[in-house]
Formats: C-alpha cells, sequence, structure tokens
C-alpha cells in the first residue's frame, strides 16, 4: 500500500462514488436497478444518485461518510462504503435510503418502483442492528487482484471499532451472480450464512440476479 493512500472520501470523490454505486448495482450486468426500477435512463440515475449523495444523510450506504476510497497518483481507483446500523439512531439505514429516494427521484418514478415493489420481497434483507454493515463496493478493472478490498474491510473494521468497542459483525450483502466478489469477500474471511431467493423470474428484467446472499464475518 506504500504506493495508495487510503483514506475517508470527500465531495470531490461524488462522481466516483456514483459511479462505485452504479457498478456494484449492475453487478457485471446491464441490470442498473435504480434505472429499472425507477424508470430512468442511466445517465439521468447516475446524476440523482450524485444529488442524493450531495444531501449527506449519514446512517446508510448512500452518504459520502460512509465510503472510504483509495487513490493512485492522485486518482480515485477504488470505494468500499460501510456504517454500523443504527449506531446512534433509531431511525434503520433503509428508512433513511427510502426517504433519500423519495426526495430526490420526485412522484413519477416512485409511483413506477411501487408498481415493481412486490418484486424485490423476497430477496430483501434486513439489516442487523449494531453490525458493521457493507455495501458498494467498486475497484477499477487495472488495480484488482492487488488485495485493496482487503484494505478497505480492514479499515472499516478498525475506524467502526473505534467507535464501538462491542463490535462482534460485519456483514455484506451480495448477488449471487457476482462469483468474484463472492470470492475476494471468502478471501477476506466472509462466510455465506443466509441464501434470499425470489421465485418470480420477472425480477431479472430489473435485478441482475434472483438471488441474493447474506455474507458475513465474525470478529474476535
Amino acid at each position: 500500500m506504500s504506493s495508495y493512500i487510503l483514506r475517508q472520501a470527500n465531495n470531490e470523490d461524488i462522481p466516483f462514488l456514483a459511479k462505485t454505486i452504479m457498478e456494484a448495482e449492475k453487478s457485471g450486468t446491464e441490470k442498473f436497478s435504480f434505472s429499472t426500477l425507477f424508470n430512468k435512463n442511466e445517465k439521468e440515475a447516475l446524476q440523482l444518485i450524485e444529488q442524493m449523495l450531495e444531501e449527506e444523510i449519514v446512517g446508510c450506504e448512500i452518504s459520502i461518510n460512509s465510503f472510504k476510497v483509495i487513490e493512485f497518483d492522485g486518482k480515485v481507483v477504488a470505494a468500499f462504503a460501510g456504517w454500523i446500523e443504527t449506531f446512534d439512531t433509531e431511525i434503520t439505514s433503509g428508512l433513511l435510503k427510502s426517504n433519500l429516494i423519495g426526495y430526490t427521484f420526485g412522484k413519477e418514478s416512485i409511483h413506477f418502483f411501487m408498481g415493481k415493489s412486490n418484486l424485490l420481497k423476497e430477496i430483501q434483507i434486513k439489516r442487523e442492528p449494531k453490525t458493521l454493515q457493507l455495501e458498494y463496493l467498486y475497484v477499477l478493472p487495472e488495480y484488482r487482484g492487488k488485495k485493496l478490498t482487503n484494505e478497505l474491510i480492514n479499515k472499516h473494521i478498525n475506524d467502526a471499532r473505534n467507535l464501538f468497542l462491542h463490535l462482534k459483525k460485519v456483514q455484506v450483502q451480495v448477488f449471487k451472480n457476482n462469483s468474484g466478489a463472492i470470492k475476494v469477500y471468502e478471501n477476506c474471511g466472509f462466510k455465506i450464512t443466509k441464501v434470499f431467493k425470489s421465485k418470480n423470474e420477472e425480477i431479472l428484467d430489473y435485478l441482475p440476479s434472483n438471488e441474493k446472499y447474506l455474507m458475513e464475518k465474525k470478529l474476535n
């Protein structure tokens, strides 16, 4: 890591963070949920994600505060979001995120989403309180295989433990089709603990997979 800088994300990183969210949501496919589920084209959805990041709602995955980034030669090459679920608030990250989307995307998009929301019920994973939640990993292709994900995860764990000494668990959610990410997480000590699957194949018109894994890493 001597040639790399690992740091907290800031406002100047917003374009890369938005790209990170998009690429993580796509999970190696062309299905970008913020586009497909809200009836927006990809460019519009990406701009709206940037707007959500600018709102800076702490305690969920769409927050600059949640992201750690790694830069190389002045260029950001990797990012990963993480937060302790309901650490200092009773409001869940899911509610914070849904309120943020509702505020940003507008009535027509929310109405379109509500018509499709039943497709998601079987693969919605409830986030466990007082656990470190990781979401939205992206590493530029030319920088993969350099264990940057390990560095980001370790940084998130160390920072979270400085806030919450009793932290016992880290969780990450990943689509089944994303075999590369699953392997990376397994190499970092994560194990698949639960499988969530939708029986409605229409979901594949909107999401990369109809199956999602909950992966966990227990801390000593």
